[in-house]
């Protein structure tokens, strides 16, 4: 077993950090990589590229605790390898609580200087309900084990700490939420920061400190304390930089209090109810966390999560016309149950009326049954090739520049994307029939002036991923 040396814990007592250490082989990181690789997708956000991911067990578009659904994460933060070193630095007892992936794509920015100190969530600002409930008059350690799936380095915005700042507490500052210390990163935009108002970031100077960078290969861990300021550099580089942490607390530490009060909203808007913790090593004797080994999803949950994930992520080719409705509807009904939404105007949205007509039929069919035709219709559906997929803001505007080479006559190269329609010569009818083409190929409903306010193939294509339904 990977033991720290006598210099190393020293290292992590005196700077609040240690690392880079050579823990995982390439093929336990493979293992990771091709399940998030597997389950993921890359979106555009405002022009910006992101890694889009789904918690099976939260049913949530988030980049946190898929250890929760998908057994490799989950195995490689209770490896003894890891677990060990951590018992090492001072904690017997431990929960693993949280996980997160970060898919930092080529142009995304950095994450601000932070740390986590009396309560859990360091980007809010006087937060209400913290994740974490620390038991007052006890000295213990918030740990963290951050992985390098792929080479993180100063180009691509690797990790870097100010020295010793562990051990002073530094003051939050509230800031917009545009201007919060997660604001760079797409991903966290996506999943709770667009439905702030503000956001915090710390009273700190990295001047006044010892800052350290530390690139790091791929399967090399870094594990820190939550206490010392760290952040990220932006990526600057043409390549990914994809890493995942792991949060462990011993425990007596209290996590997600606010669900012993029937509140399972946190402080970020997931919804937390099957949340759960890990005990990875020593005992648990204080009752106060949901402990499991793994989610209590059954079988025909679990193999629908599995066939949801298929079309989430682009992996079947999506049926047409009445069967993708159906399709559609069943997933409804399996997510959700009996449809309570009120009828849609057949007029105003005949899409979303048929949509809704087709799972208020439904209406009666267990969630369980409906998870097993849905299951089933999936099962059936062509492989689609990852590889030769593009990502959706490129498929876009592809379809755009075939659609007005064939009106235009001209040859695809002659398309210029960035000018106007108009320019073509696109009048309001052609740019209405236009529309109805473009409504039909995404099978999603658009303003009638979409393409006057998105005026060349660019705009619309990068408008238009950037608002599609994940």
């Amino acid at each position: 077993m990977n033991m720290l040396t006598q210099d190393q814990i020293k290292q992590f007592e005196e700077k609040g950090w240690v690392g880079p250490l050579d823990i995982f082989t390439r093929s336990e990181v493979e293992t990771v990589k091709k399940c998030l690789e597997t389950n993921s997708a890359i979106k555009e956000v405002d022009g910006q590229p992101m890694m889009m991911l789904y918690n099976n067990v939260l049913n949530l578009s988030t980049s946190r605790d898929l250890h929760l659904f998908h057994q490799p994460i989950a195995e490689m933060f209770k490896n003894p390898k890891i677990v060990g070193l951590l018992n090492q630095l001072g904690e017997k007892n431990l929960l693993l609580w949280n996980t997160n992936v970060f898919g930092k794509m080529p142009g995304e920015g950095e994450i601000k200087w932070h740390q986590v100190y009396d309560c859990y969530d360091p980007s809010a600002y006087d937060p209400q309900k913290p994740a974490l409930l620390y038991p007052k008059n006890e000295d213990f350690l918030n740990l963290t084990v951050w992985v390098a799936l792929d080479d993180a380095t100063l180009e691509n915005g690797c990790l870097r700490f100010a020295n010793r700042t562990h051990k002073q507490k530094f003051k939050r500052v509230q800031v917009p939420a545009e201007e919060g210390m997660f604001a760079g990163i797409k991903n966290h935009k996506m999943v709770w920061q667009g439905r702030r108002q503000y956001s915090a970031v710390f009273d700190f100077d990295e001047n006044e400190w010892e800052v350290e960078a530390v690139p790091a290969k791929m399967g090399q861990v870094i594990i820190f304390t939550e206490r010392v300021m760290h952040s990220s550099y932006s990526n600057n580089s043409n390549q990914r930089r994809l890493a995942i942490n792991a949060r462990y607390v011993p425990p007596s530490v209290q996590v997600y209090s606010h669900r012993w009060q029937g509140d399972f909203i946190d402080e970020n808007f997931h919804n937390i109810k099957k949340h759960f913790c890990i005990l990875v090593s020593g005992h648990d004797a204080y009752g106060i966390n949901v402990v499991r080994d793994s989610h209590d999803l059954d079988d025909t949950e679990v193999e629908f999560q599995t066939m949801s994930n298929l079309v989430r992520f682009g992996h079947v080719q999506l049926p047409q016309g009445k069967k993708q409705i159906e399709l559609e509807s069943l997933y409804q009904q399996a997510m959700e149950g009996d449809c309570l939404e009120e009828e849609p105007d057949p007029i105003l949205q005949p899409r979303k009326y048929i949509q809704w007509q087709a799972w208020n039929q439904l209406k009666g069919m267990s969630r369980s049954e409906a998870m097993k035709q849905y299951s089933q219709i999936v099962a059936t559906l062509p492989k689609v090739d990852r590889e030769k997929k593009l990502p959706l803001g490129e498929e876009i505007k592809a379809w755009l520049v075939a659609y007005m080479a064939k009106v235009l006559k001209i040859d695809p190269d002659e398309v210029n994307c960035s000018l106007p329609f108009e320019r073509y010569g696109l009048g309001s009818a052609d740019s209405i029939i236009l529309t109805g083409e473009l409504e039909a190929w995404l099978e999603r409903d658009l303003s009638t002036n979409v393409l006057y306010n998105y005026p060349n193939i660019d705009l619309l294509a990068r408008y238009l991923a950037s608002t599609a339904s994940p």
